[in-house]
């Protein structure tokens, strides 16, 4: 058994990519003039922070603007949490699965991009806050993903060692993050087929669930 295992956020623990996918593409729609495709958030965007995305995307068809930026972002926040309120976005057999890996005193964390509010509104409304000892934010770190910061700081804060830490991500950053961390990299197909994950993964699942225990040990 792994000493740790951490657990991406957007589109892995919680099964909320096309959610992420339909607010950005409208918002730079709206804002930007801007009809991103699926292609290309999933090629380019899928896996950095939000303020990443946000700041990639208004650089790139408004130059320096970061009143747009924070417009941006904040009316990201509020449209997903509108879109998930009474609708979980993690899956029963994902929450079987953490759940079960909590009963067997493996410490439990999340490294994400994402804003701790969206973390903790989406976990605590699926009653699983209390089993993850390390939540890493985008507040926490100073370099995103493909940058290992994030992965490096929650094996501090859970005091395991590294190479001896499991990750779960659907995003080539986030494996690259892991890889560069030294960490056991699982990926887990959805934001990205098992195609583009395998490359960069140690293993690949279909399906964040029960199968993950044979690679659990």
């Amino acid at each position: 058994m792994p000493e740790a295992v951490l657990f991406d956020f957007n589109g892995t623990l919680s099964n909320d990519e096309p959610v992420l996918l339909r607010i950005f593409t409208e918002l730079f729609e709206e804002y930007l003039g801007w009809r991103m495709t699926a292609e290309e958030y999933f090629a380019r965007l899928a896996g950095r922070s939000d303020e990443e995305i946000v700041r990639i995307a208004v650089q790139e068809r408004a130059g320096d603007a970061p009143d747009t930026v924070r417009k941006l972002l904040k009316q990201r926040r509020e449209r997903y949490r509108a879109l998930v309120a009474g609708h979980p976005t993690i899956t029963p057999a994902t929450l079987e699965l953490v759940r079960g890996i909590s009963s067997r005193g493996i410490p439990l964390g999340i490294v994400t991009g994402a804003a701790r509010a969206d973390v903790t509104y989406v976990l605590s409304n699926q009653d699983i806050a209390e089993l993850f000892t390390s939540v890493v934010c985008a507040e926490d770190v100073v370099e995103g993903k493909p940058d290992p910061e994030g992965f490096l700081r929650a094996a501090g804060e859970l005091n395991v060692s590294p190479q001896q830490t499991v990750v779960f991500e659907d995003s080539i950053p986030g494996l690259r993050a892991a890889r560069a961390a030294g960490m056991i990299r699982i990926g887990v197909v959805g934001t990205l087929p098992a195609g583009k994950l395998e490359p960069e993964a140690d293993a690949v699942l279909e399906n964040l669930d029960s199968s993950a225990w044979r690679l659990l040990g």
